[in-house]
């Protein structure tokens, strides 16, 4: 609910898959973006991964600190040469150029997160919606549920909910080690489902009732770096 409202049905977010090309630390600016249809944003998914710059990073990984705006290279923009390099017509890398400048763009030492505002996709009672399109640096698959939470905290807020979608397999699209938060921008939204209320434990109080923990990152997440204010 919103103040006390109920939220409309669950509906499906526009089509459109924020990107990830290779960026550039900046000190404020950052791109925007939108695709459409279903072909289309299967495509433009595969082109934003394909642009992508590998950096390798060591073994274990740097610890995670705040994340800095970034902006990506001036030929992510350039419809013809997308469309030159990754084989698609011109009308399909204007579009995907356009929605990449529609897209905010962080990094720290192990991610890079693409943000887009989706307006209100629930319903003009719920709150616009930022979609974090995250990858690691190097490519390599990811999926700590830790790092996610630190994303999430400190691209968007601490206070803010989100989820990932696990959708029908009709509208499945698994073409890189990409992956996809949800947060409402409204701090008040909370989810129907879910526990309600904060219980944390340490290694220690776990294994006391018999379950297994791994140690706890005592590392405060680092401070809002992101707010998506548009």
């Amino acid at each position: 609910t919103v103040a006390g409202r109920r939220t409309a049905p669950i509906w499906p977010a526009r089509a459109g898959s924020p990107g990830c090309g290779r960026a550039w630390l900046a000190p404020r600016s950052a791109p925007r973006s939108q695709a459409s249809g279903r072909r289309g944003q299967r495509r433009s998914h595969r082109l934003d991964n394909s642009a992508i710059a590998l950096q390798r990073l060591e073994t274990p990984l740097p610890p995670m600190g705040p994340f800095e705006a970034a902006r990506l290279p001036d030929g992510a923009f350039n419809p013809r040469v997308l469309a030159a390099r990754f084989g698609i017509d011109v009308e399909a890398a204007r579009a995907q150029a356009a929605a990449l400048r529609r897209q905010r763009v962080y990094v720290n030492e192990r991610y890079q997160v693409n943000v887009q505002r989706i307006a209100a996709p629930f319903g003009p009672d719920t709150s616009d919606m930022l979609w974090l399109s995250i990858k690691r640096r190097d490519r390599a698959p990811i999926h700590d549920w830790r790092d996610l939470q630190r994303i999430k905290n400190a691209i968007v807020g601490e206070e803010h909910e989100g989820f990932e979608v696990y959708p029908a397999e009709s509208r499945l699209v698994d073409t890189a080690n990409q992956f996809h938060l949800w947060v409402f921008a409204d701090p008040q939204v909370r989810l129907p489902v879910g526990f309600r209320t904060r219980e944390v434990m340490d290694a220690r109080a776990a294994a006391a009732q018999g379950a297994r923990q791994r140690p706890l990152d005592g590392a405060a997440p680092p401070a809002h770096a992101a707010k998506d204010e548009d």
